[in-house]
């Protein structure tokens, strides 16, 4: 009876040191699924802030329009709509959220980030589109462009917006598979 009771003692004391243990790699693995979570939220604020330093560079190449022979609105245009999108993205930037929060925000903010950029592609293609008709329309009423300057100018549109285009698109992927990512994370925190 003795032998029985101190081996069941025995046994309690062994199950409450792997208690103990497992309690400590459950704080060690969120902790470590925290500090993921938060290099992959840094890496998305990267991702998503790059339009911003192409929108700032096309305000800062747009003035080279006009020796080019577009007209002051066309440049006018060109930097008011960047200065939207700018706009555009450092609002949606602020719902990318910050892992020190809790995670339900956490959460709840980075499916706001994700609804914004879904909205804000309906705004975008349309605008591309008309902005690419103002500029074709200037060039093409021709104030001071021979033909050939015309097609050449027209040309590095075109390509300028099919390369813009692509590489929007493969940020955009980008940006909403890290989104993804986080939020996979931050569930998978949340169920630990």
């Amino acid at each position: 009876m003795e032998t029985n009771d101190i081996n069941l003692r025995e046994m309690q004391e062994q199950m409450k040191v792997l208690r103990e243990k497992l309690e400590n790699e459950k704080v060690i693995n969120q902790r470590i699924m925290r500090r993921t979570c938060s290099m992959t939220a840094n890496r998305l604020k990267v991702k998503a802030n790059a339009p911003i330093l192409l929108g700032v560079a096309a305000i800062l190449l747009s003035p080279s329009y006009l020796q080019l022979g577009a007209s002051l609105y066309t440049v006018i245009i060109t930097c008011v709509l960047m200065l939207v999108c700018i706009a555009a993205t450092i609002i949606c930037n602020r719902h990318i959220p910050s892992m020190d929060s809790d995670l339900v925000t956490a959460a709840e903010e980075l499916t706001k980030f994700k609804k914004f950029h879904a909205e804000w592609i309906k705004f975008a293609l349309p605008a591309v589109v008309v902005w690419v008709g103002i500029v074709v329309w200037d060039v093409l009423r021709g104030a001071e462009m021979s033909q050939t300057q015309s097609i050449a100018f027209l040309c590095g549109v075109a390509v300028g917006v099919i390369l813009g285009g692509l590489l929007g698109l493969k940020l955009r992927r980008q940006q909403m598979d890290a989104a993804d990512e986080l939020l996979e994370q931050i569930e998978e925190l949340k169920r630990g």
